[in-house]
């Protein structure tokens, strides 16, 4: 059976057979490369081993039955890649060591991320928060992660993209979104990947910035995005349907970031889009029911 971790241990993967099993190696754990590697997996664990050496740069203590955390590993000086993957946590561990770059917490009971629960760990360069219980993370509780590369959300229970992501983001996984925020990207200089698919997206209004984005091609991506909602919408691809039929007329209408005060008139089509404006055909509706129709009305869309 292979060990395999991220980093440095997809290089050290090592069979139980050259595993050794030191005075400083605690008991039952395995440490194919004293000081620098231990691993603690699968041993029913409901704290630390005592005898896990602070020297320690590399810990595993995945598939055990932690629920709390809470400063044990603050004593880790040296320590640059932790999984914590398949326990029971209920919060982010608090009091992790600065000096942590990989952090793997795929797998718990995490329900929600609050601004202070990071704030001392600007040197992680890859966050994996997959199949937890996420419904909230506070607006900037990412943001001062400032060498974060690749972060995974994904199988949790966000319904929005959160804001102010960290702008040295690479990499983006997440699912369960239904929209995203207006300029949510426009922050991530050095994006270059993002996973959107298996999204119970609503494809109104409030998914345009995204429609506009994708259709910018900035990155090289999957675009087939399936619509959830409306109904009529259902299993639709998204970049197959018309602005306006992602945002008709009367959605428009009472949409406050396009529509302001144009009582009488209707927008009957838009007929060009670029990534900031949308030039559209605005009617005036008189008595007799004939439109009279203006061409080239262009409004920005904020």
């Amino acid at each position: 059976m292979l060990w395999c971790l991220y980093g440095l241990l997809l290089v050290l993967c090592v069979s139980p057979l050259a595993c050794l099993v030191t005075s400083s190696c605690p008991e039952g754990c395995c440490c194919p490369h004293p000081g620098l590697l231990v691993l603690c997996e699968s041993l029913g664990l409901r704290s630390l081993p005592v005898s896990v050496p602070l020297n320690t740069s590399v810990l595993s203590v995945a598939r055990n039955q932690f629920c709390n955390v809470d400063h044990l590993l603050r004593p880790f000086s040296s320590l640059q890649e932790l999984s914590l993957s398949h326990n029971q946590l209920a919060h982010f561990p608090r009091g992790l060591p600065p000096s942590l770059e990989t952090l793997q917490l795929q797998k718990n009971r995490i329900t929600y991320i609050t601004t202070g629960a990071l704030r001392q760990l600007g040197n992680l360069t890859r966050l994996d928060l997959e199949d937890n219980r996420i419904r909230t993370i506070q607006p900037g509780a990412l943001l001062g992660l400032g060498r974060l590369q690749v972060l995974t959300l994904k199988g949790n229970r966000l319904t929005i993209l959160p804001l102010n992501l960290p702008a040295s983001l690479t990499h983006l996984d997440l699912n369960c979104l239904r929209s995203v925020p207006e300029s949510a990207f426009d922050g991530l200089p050095s994006l270059r990947s993002v996973e959107l698919a298996n999204n119970l997206w609503v494809c109104e209004c409030d998914i345009l910035y995204l429609y506009r984005w994708l259709l910018s091609g900035r990155l090289k991506m999957a675009t087939d995005l399936v619509c959830a909602e409306p109904t009529h919408l259902a299993h639709h691809m998204l970049l197959t349907l018309s602005v306006m039929a992602i945002c008709p007329r009367g959605a428009i209408k009472r949409h406050p970031r396009i529509y302001s005060g144009f009582r009488n008139k209707v927008f009957t089509h838009c007929y060009s889009l670029n990534f900031k404006w949308i030039k559209l055909k605005l009617c005036h509706w008189p008595t007799h029911n004939i439109p009279f129709c203006q061409s080239g009305i262009v409004l920005k869309y904020l």
